[in-house]
């Protein structure tokens, strides 16, 4: 989950939901990423929940810097958008599996069932969302390439939500991901 002043509500928001839902809260850890240190946040993360057990690391956007496409709308091209991505390379290398949330969801039943999905041998799982009306996705820059909207030709209008997602990243290590992101998109 991503830290930033901006959501900092609806992180507190998620988090609770998340602990009252759980069988078992004692066992949860916290990775958030935020990109500057923000010590009203952490002392509200602390405050609001003593016994969380928790870590924050820190997103250097330099590494996403002129990388974000400005066909995106406007609200998608903050560089912490983009640290979901860099997962494997930002926390500690005995993590092997994580579950990546936005921090404006509410969770309504227990994340161990989210946690127990069998990932059949993939990288990450994630809700799939068809039917989406990409021109308000897109901007104008977007739409006026000659190339970029050919992506859409003869296909169902579907994408994958990043704001949920179970994800090995041991394996996403191994088959070097972020790479691999990074070099199949001009711009993220």
């Amino acid at each position: 989950m991503t830290l930033d002043s901006n959501y900092l509500r609806g992180t507190v928001g998620a988090i609770l939901s998340i602990l009252q839902h759980s069988t078992c809260p004692e066992n949860m850890y916290f990775h958030f990423l935020w990109a500057r240190f923000e010590p009203e946040i952490y002392f509200v993360i602390k405050s609001t929940f003593p016994y969380l057990k928790f870590k924050i690391y820190r997103f250097e956007p330099s590494r996403v810097r002129g990388k974000i496409s400005k066909s995106i709308r406007q609200a998608l091209d903050q560089p912490l958008n983009y640290a979901r991505i860099y997962l494997s390379d930002i926390i500690p290398g005995h993590v092997k599996r994580v579950l990546y949330l936005d921090s404006d969801l509410v969770v309504v039943d227990d994340i161990a069932k989210l946690w127990e999905v069998d990932l059949g041998g993939k990288v990450l799982a994630a809700p799939e969302y068809c039917h989406t009306n990409f021109t308000r996705y897109f901007t104008d820059i977007f739409w006026s390439d000659p190339e970029l909207p050919r992506a859409f030709h003869g296909r169902n209008p579907c994408y994958f939500n990043t704001g949920v997602m179970v994800v090995d990243v041991e394996k996403w290590r191994e088959g070097r991901n972020c790479r691999a992101v990074e070099s199949k998109t001009k711009k993220l």
